[in-house]
C-alpha cells in the first residue's frame, strides 16, 4: 500500500499553497484524504467522499483533528450520483472509479 509520506509526496506539487476548500471523491480509508490534510493545512477544509461504510468508518477512525492539519469531512456517499458540497477549490481524485 502508499505510506502516508508516499502520499504526500505524490501530491504535494498539485496542491500548491495552504488553505482551501477540497474534496477527494472515492477517498478509501483516506490515506489521500489524511495527506492532502496534511498539505493545506489548518486553514483549510477536506471533503472526503466514500461509499464503503467499511472505509468511511475507518477514516472517521483516523481523520485528525483540526490542528495542524486541515479538517476532514467525511461524507458517506456515492460520488457518482448527485452530491451537495460547498464550492471548492480543488476537486481531488485518485484511482476512485473501479470496474
Amino acid at each position: 500500500g502508499v505510506t502516508h509520506a508516499d502520499a504526500v509526496a505524490l501530491i504535494r506539487e498539485a496542491v500548491g499553497r495552504p488553505g482551501g476548500v477540497w474534496a477527494d471523491l472515492g477517498a478509501g480509508s483516506g490515506t489521500f484524504s489524511r495527506a492532502l490534510a496534511d498539505l493545506v493545512g489548518p486553514g483549510g477544509v477536506v471533503h472526503a467522499v466514500e461509499q464503503d461504510a467499511r472505509a468511511v468508518a475507518a477514516l472517521r477512525a483516523t481523520a485528525p483533528s483540526p490542528s495542524p492539519a486541515a479538517t476532514i469531512e467525511v461524507i458517506h456517499a456515492d460520488f457518482t450520483k448527485t452530491l451537495s458540497l460547498p464550492v471548492l477549490a480543488t476537486l481531488f481524485i485518485i484511482d476512485a472509479l473501479h470496474t
